[in-house]
């Protein structure tokens, strides 16, 4: 929660986030996105209507905020497409620094092997493509973490007396 208060920037919502992060990581060469695939992702995320969808588009969309722009698709004029204006590539810039900065505070303690370890896992966690080329040998497997990291079992083994 408060890695996205940070990356809220005090200006929008969680959701309004999840759009502009959306568009950001799902746009096209162009930097469009179908605005049926924001609400398709969306209603599963936060389970919204399509109705709020488009109120947060619209405020996403018009001042003060002017973070993302709107056109008919113009491949078919029954669905809309979606992308960052400047000042939302902007603002989506300043929330990766504010969330960067606030882990680096927040993970000051890890060591950089430790850190790379967790970046590396998280990053073929979330890929089916890296996933299926190490079932396939393509990709080895990731080294053990490096060592025991201090204080993580604390929970599971109080210190004797």
């Amino acid at each position: 929660m408060d890695l996205e208060t940070v990356m809220c920037q005090g200006r929008i919502s969680r959701k309004q986030a999840a759009i502009l992060w959306l568009i950001h990581s799902r746009a096209d060469a162009a930097g469009w996105v179908r605005r049926k695939d924001i609400e398709t992702r969306l209603a599963t995320w936060f389970e919204m209507s399509n109705s709020n969808v488009s109120k947060l588009l619209r405020e996403l969309s018009k001042p003060p905020l002017s973070l993302v722009s709107q056109i008919e698709n113009p491949d078919s004029g029954r669905e809309k497409v979606v992308r960052l204006t400047k000042a939302g590539e902007k603002f989506v810039d300043g929330m990766v620094k504010a969330s960067v900065d606030y882990l680096a505070g927040q993970l000051s303690h890890l060591t950089t092997d430790e850190l790379r370890w967790g970046v590396d896992f998280f990053a073929l966690s979330f890929r089916n493509s890296a996933r299926e080329a190490r079932l396939n040998g393509a990709i080895p497997h990731l080294a053990p973490p490096p060592g025991e990291i201090e204080g993580a079992n604390e929970r599971s083994h109080p210190p004797t007396r």
